[in-house]
């Protein structure tokens, strides 16, 4: 997979499982995602969101072993980890499925590049979940963030 190609950059999530963006107490989350090493993969992650008008951020490095991705974050989370694997990529779309950490459950993200094409993509996702490595049932899972 062409995970150099297509991670590196800003992603915004629009539709997640996850309750820390489905709740909504924490707004616009997005993951931007920086090469730091190419082999073996290794990449920044910095996921930022709002709260009460205050952006905030949870920073790690992602480390690719066999199609999936060792999370560690930094800092005072450096005790937190994780394993996500991607399950679609392009250019424009990134849907992510991800582990439990001790802190929180397991859950899926569906991004975009360009959050203002959401309606469009959401369309596309909910009538042909197939060709985003979806099902139907997976899809009713997922809550909309916009």
């Amino acid at each position: 997979m062409q995970y150099t190609q297509y991670l590196p950059g800003t992603w915004h999530i629009i539709a997640s499982t996850f309750k820390m963006w489905t709740s909504g107490k924490k707004t616009n989350p997005s993951i931007t995602y920086s090469i730091i090493q190419s082999h073996p993969l290794r990449i920044l992650d910095e996921i930022t969101y709002q709260t009460r008008n205050k952006s905030k951020s949870i920073v790690g490095h992602d480390t690719l072993d066999n199609d999936q991705f060792n999370w560690r974050g930094k800092g005072v989370l450096k005790l937190f980890s994780s394993k996500w694997d991607i399950i679609y990529i392009d250019d424009e779309v990134l849907i992510i499925n991800f582990s439990a950490t001790l802190a929180t459950p397991s859950g899926m993200d569906i991004l975009l590049r360009n959050k203002q094409n959401a309606d469009s993509y959401k369309r596309q996702i909910l009538n042909h979940p197939e060709k985003f490595n979806l099902n139907t049932k997976t899809i009713q899972k997922f809550k909309w963030l916009f």
